[in-house]
């Protein structure tokens, strides 16, 4: 008999502040189950830390800054 999966949850809170001073935007990434968070101004910094919880998938070229 297989035996049942446990569903496992990571949850973020994600917040960017378009800044015209850096011509772009800024942001701070919270993972909700361990209150750890970073703050970043280039995406892939977000999903670096989104992957110490979720083994996310290769990027493909869609996407990205």
């Amino acid at each position: 008999m297989d035996s049942p999966t446990t569903a496992t949850i990571s949850s973020f809170v994600i917040r960017f502040v378009m800044d015209a001073g850096l011509d772009g935007f800024r942001g701070e990434i919270r993972h909700i189950q361990t209150a750890e968070q970073i703050h970043f101004t280039d995406w892939h910094e977000a999903v670096e830390f989104m992957r110490r919880y979720v083994p996310l998938e290769a990027e493909n070229g869609s996407g990205g800054k």
